[in-house]
């Protein structure tokens, strides 16, 4: 893939030149990159159809949030370089919120001891629900935790049923993204 810089030639063009060459434009750029080629007979395998109906989803999502003016300008600011609220939109679909850690210093086992757990996304996770399990799998409580005011990184759990020995109970937190996607995560506590 090239990028054009000050060529007036190619300057805007877009579209297929020849059978060797296409021309794109993003963020007004010019970048050409040699024509897709796939072979006749080619038939892709069953991980390449499942990834290609997940972009599929991706792009008709994607489409259907450049039409929420609030939504699209959110992809917007998070759009870095040459991406567009549309690319954002996609990559929000296909990338799972990241769980990076979870506190469980304030959690006693005791009513109103807390979990914090720290959560990133491409945009924004709009819910989380959490589930507690004995160690052998017996549900002890469930229920939403909520986003921290000051910084929205960060989601706490506040315990509702007491619960003792907390050593090796598992939590398992669902993230709803912004595309509505929901995301397992298990957790052994220490």
């Amino acid at each position: 893939m090239a990028v054009n810089k000050n060529n007036v030639v190619m300057h805007g063009a877009s579209g297929k030149l020849g059978n060797n060459v296409v021309f794109r434009q993003r963020g007004g750029v010019t970048i050409v990159s040699k024509t897709p080629f796939r072979s006749s007979g080619y038939i892709p395998t069953a991980n390449q159809q499942e990834q290609q109906i997940k972009f599929t989803e991706a792009a008709f999502y994607a489409k259907s949030a450049m039409l929420d003016p609030s939504l699209k300008n959110a992809y917007a600011n998070k759009a870095k370089g040459n991406q567009s609220a549309y690319n954002v939109a996609v990559k929000d679909y296909l990338t799972a919120p990241l769980l990076a850690s979870a506190n469980f210093s304030s959690y006693t086992g005791e009513i109103g001891s807390t979990i914090t757990l720290a959560i990133s996304d491409v945009l924004a996770v709009v819910t989380v629900k959490i589930a507690l399990y004995t160690s052998d799998g017996a549900l002890v409580e469930e229920g939403m935790a909520v986003q921290d005011a000051v910084n929205a990184m960060f989601w706490v759990y506040t315990a509702t049923a007491e619960n003792t020995p907390i050593s090796g109970m598992v939590l398992m937190a669902y993230l709803t993204s912004t595309p509505g996607n929901v995301y397992e995560h298990e957790l052994v506590i220490p």
